[in-house]
């Protein structure tokens, strides 16, 4: 089943792409605007939000959608939002790798050539990532459902990508100031706006919302989603720091040169001596980082005792996100696709092949 949702998500998303060039005409506007996002947005992704909103509205709704295209072309609002927010994150973040290839801003740069010498890829990027945002929206209209849950679902789709917005403030934010200014709760209110809503809560309340599910399941939902997308954002900041480039599809010392606060990094700061909490600070504020401060990173991590703290707490949220599913009132189906999903968000046992202290 999972399967063949996430081959319709895609056929949904190439659809409304494709439309969108016809009825916008974005090819006389320049080939490369259409060309470039259509080949950024069609990478292959996990493609979880639209899978996520698929499932809860196909496991609360007492009839199908009146036409399956539509809910197809609709759940692609939610893929079309999280493009737009990595285009512009990699602008921010002036990233040169984007799901193992270039960033949309770097592809504007290594075509477009002007006589003044000009950049401007990361200008355009934002700007085609705004097209994006308006297709999502427009996207969504697509489903042939109830006016009024359309309207509500409508709601939550916006109001999420304040949420996210807001997340990404702090996270830019606290990218410039000193580890000890910080709190673990304002870490955690980073992954609960910027990952957990987005990618878990607000998909799973879309489609229960569009549905016409009942209040208490909404609630569970939300718990459910937040609790799976605040493991999710964990293990992704283990990744971050410990895989390879191969595996997270970016240069390996992309969120150290960010300074990026983790709760890895936290708790490392706040449990380690003077001697190594100078390193880690030392570290943190380079301008510009190198690979062996990327192994002395990690070292401290470990030595400290944060991989493992922070590795208990991702598997906690991840049980409680799967006990959370037993409780819901969805079609058995659904509820079992969607329990593999949260079971597959982070593994059972320490990713990497490290020593616990």
């Amino acid at each position: 089943m999972i399967e063949r949702y996430l081959n319709k998500i895609n056929a949904g998303i190439r659809d409304v792409l494709d439309r969108a060039n016809r009825h916008y005409r974005l090819r006389q506007v320049s080939d490369h605007l259409f060309a470039f996002s259509r080949e950024f947005v069609l990478r292959k992704g996990k493609r979880i939000r639209p899978l996520l909103f698929v499932l809860s509205y196909r496991g609360y709704a007492a009839k199908p959608a009146r036409d399956e295209r539509s809910l197809f072309i609709s759940a692609a609002s939610i893929e079309l939002l999280h493009d737009y927010m990595l285009i512009h994150d990699d602008v921010i973040d002036n990233s040169d790798l984007r799901r193992g290839k270039p960033t949309l801003h770097k592809m504007f740069d290594s075509k477009l050539r002007f006589a003044d010498g000009a950049r401007i890829g990361a200008h355009l990027a934002i700007v085609a990532g705004d097209i994006l945002f308006a297709l999502a929206i427009e996207s969504f209209m697509a489903v042939k459902e109830d006016p009024r849950r359309k309207e509500e679902t409508l709601k939550k789709l916006a109001e999420t990508a304040a949420y996210t917005g807001a997340g990404e403030f702090i996270d830019i934010v606290s990218g410039h100031e000193r580890i000890d200014q910080l709190t673990e709760d304002r870490i955690f209110l980073n992954y609960t706006l910027k990952t957990a809503r987005y990618t878990f809560e607000c998909p799973l309340l879309m489609g229960a919302i569009l549905a016409g599910a009942a209040k208490r399941e909404k609630n569970k939902l939300s718990r459910l989603g937040l609790a799976a997308g605040q493991a999710f954002q964990l293990y992704d900041d283990m990744l971050d720091l410990f895989a390879t480039q191969d595996v997270i599809g970016k240069p390996i010392l992309s969120d150290l040169n960010e300074s990026k606060k983790t709760l890895l990094v936290f708790r490392a700061h706040k449990k380690l001596g003077g001697g190594g909490r100078k390193t880690l600070r030392m570290i943190l504020e380079k301008k510009h980082k190198t690979l062996a401060d990327l192994k002395s990173l990690r070292r401290l991590i470990v030595e400290s005792g944060s991989y493992t703290s922070c590795f208990n707490i991702m598997n906690a949220l991840q049980k409680e996100a799967m006990c959370l599913t037993l409780d819901l009132d969805m079609k058995p189906s659904h509820k079992t696709a969607l329990r593999s999903i949260i079971e597959k968000l982070s593994p059972a046992r320490m990713p990497l092949d490290l020593p616990s202290r």
